[in-house]
């Protein structure tokens, strides 16, 4: 019984506009069965008659179409009816008058607390226009009761205007996190490609090419060509060390049978090869059980990221484990990042770090990220240690 709000999705504003539709019928029996003093009153009976033949379309296009009268058209409608219908059964004291209370009530169900105030407001001035010159209406003894009448009404509307920020910042939080999950699954699908393509190319530049080397340098052990044999071995001992690291890699095998330090240790080692920077790592052995995926995971983006873009000489991993936290720092002596282009690069979700910050907010973590122009960048990344075990 209310028009106007904030734009929503088609579905919820079909909800919304069917819900009311039901609600505005409803009064339909309520003023059938209240105690009136003047049910018998022509006017009373023709008031309520089109009303009723009005709730009764309005509910029809409701449930019918996905298209209703503009809302706002709608709102002036009800409060006009309620208006004659409090008017036609007594004024100030009129058993309906608290159908005036659903104008903000239903405004608030639009997530607007600014319409339900605007609602409410326009419905304590309708409440009054027909009860203070409403011919039962004693001036001044009546006073007192429409004052307390007013004032219940702005009571249940402040409710309602609280009910209505309440409900707009969760949906807004629902939205946000709706947004996040989206991007989540964006970024593990493209995270898992990328890795695809990556062990394709290690398989196919490194492992491969050294299978073939030694299946040639068998080939010429069998024709009694000097160091062949010598070569084969170093060709498979090379294939073997690849393997291993790749397995490694793999989580969660090589995290099983490693350990998160190893883990990480040969994450940052593999980065180190790719980058041509020097990796530190160190591990509290305590760490271990808390967020090893999320850690895994985020020191993998970092690393590669610095890999691909930091050109730094150093790159450090801290994981440390505290009281009630566990703090992840991975810092680097590169290029840093231009003013500006890091808040870009997370919005476009270009870089390692936009990744990473979504999936530390996913589990109530948060990430602290200090980069400038050649001075390197450092990610700070303290996780809560209730998730942990």
């Amino acid at each position: 019984m209310i028009g106007g709000g904030v734009p929503g999705a088609p579905a919820r504003e079909v909800a919304t506009n069917r819900g009311v539709a039901l609600l505005r019928l409803a009064l339909v029996p309520i003023a059938l069965v209240v105690d009136l003093p003047d049910r018998t009153d022509t006017a009373f009976t023709v008031v309520l008659a089109c009303f009723a033949a009005y709730a009764l379309a309005l509910l029809a296009v409701a449930g019918l179409s996905r298209r209703s009268p503009p809302a706002g058209v709608q709102a002036v409608a009800d409060l006009a009816w309620i208006a004659a219908l409090v008017y036609v059964t007594g004024g100030a004291d009129s058993p309906l008058r608290f159908a005036f209370y659903v104008m903000p009530i239903a405004a608030a169900v639009r997530l607007s607390p600014r319409l339900t105030v605007t609602w409410l407001a326009v419905a304590l001035a309708a409440y009054l226009l027909v009860a203070v010159p409403h011919p039962r209406t004693a001036v001044p003894d009546d006073l007192d009761f429409i004052a307390e009448q007013a004032l219940a009404l702005l009571w249940v509307g402040a409710g309602a205007v609280m009910l209505s920020a309440l409900l707009r910042h969760r949906e807004r939080n629902l939205t946000v996190l709706a947004e996040a999950r989206r991007r989540l699954v964006r970024q593990a699908l493209d995270a898992e490609a990328r890795e695809r393509r990556r062990l394709a190319e290690a398989l196919h530049d490194e492992a491969l090419q050294n299978l073939l080397v030694a299946r040639q340098e068998v080939a010429d052990v069998a024709l009694g060509v000097p160091g062949a044999a010598d070569r084969a071995r170093a060709a498979l001992d090379a294939t073997g060390d690849q393997l291993r690291r790749e397995v490694l890699a793999m989580h969660p095998l090589g995290f099983e049978r490693a350990g998160l330090a190893a883990a990480v240790t040969s994450i940052a080692r593999g980065a180190e090869r790719r980058g041509g920077f020097r990796a530190h790592v160190s591990v509290d052995p305590s760490v271990a059980g808390g967020h090893d995926e999320l850690v895994i995971a985020t020191v993998r983006e970092l690393v590669a990221n610095a890999a691909n873009h930091a050109r730094a000489a150093n790159v450090t991993v801290t994981i440390t484990a505290g009281a009630r936290s566990l703090r992840l720092i991975v810092a680097d002596d590169g290029a840093g990042l231009p003013q500006g282009r890091l808040e870009q690069a997370l919005e476009e979700g270009h870089i390692g770090l936009a990744a990473a910050t979504e999936r530390v907010r996913a589990v109530g973590g948060d990430i602290g990220i200090e980069s400038d122009p050649g001075a390197g960048t450092t990610v700070t990344i303290v996780l809560p240690a209730a998730e942990r075990g």
